[in-house]
């Protein structure tokens, strides 16, 4: 029994050694090689495939992420917008307030200086003198109130 088995043993171990040593099929060789291209071919073009709809929906996303940030901003440009239109307009009626403070001021004080002067006059010439005196303060009045009416309306129809 002991020598059935070795033979048994040594037959199974040349038909192992005799399987190795068998060239392979290459038709099926080739087939598998075929088979694995097309595999690896139809793996990457579905990768692609899923890559290009990825971006796509990305390229989506942030566009419409972009549309809302818009919508969003436009709105507090136009209140900012108005803010410093509002503000500027103000700033010109003030600073229109304060010409014609400066303006009457100087008026003021060419008027005191003209009446001072006037008053080394006598009788007609120092009336005459007086007279003018007053008539020149009051067109430099007029004018200075002219202008500052002028830039609150142009401040006012800014605004409008």
């Amino acid at each position: 029994m002991k020598i059935r088995m070795s033979a048994i043993a040594m037959l199974g171990a040349a038909l192992a050694i005799g399987a190795c040593s068998q060239s392979p099929d290459m038709n099926k060789v080739r087939d598998d090689v075929a088979k694995a291209q097309a595999d690896g071919q139809k793996k990457v073009a579905d990768a692609q495939a899923n890559y290009d709809k990825a971006n796509a929906e990305a390229r989506k996303d942030v566009t419409n992420a972009q549309v809302d940030a818009n919508a969003k901003v436009e709105p507090v440009q136009q209140d900012a917008a108005q803010d410093v239109a509002k503000v500027h307009n103000d700033a010109s009626k003030n600073l229109a307030d304060a010409k014609y403070d400066v303006d009457k001021a100087k008026a003021e004080a060419d008027y005191n200086v003209a009446v001072a002067q006037c008053d080394g006059q006598t009788g007609t010439a120092k009336s005459s003198c007086k007279d003018s005196a007053k008539a020149t303060y009051d067109s430099t009045v007029a004018a200075a109130k002219s202008a500052r009416d002028a830039a609150h309306k142009t401040a006012q129809a800014n605004n409008g």
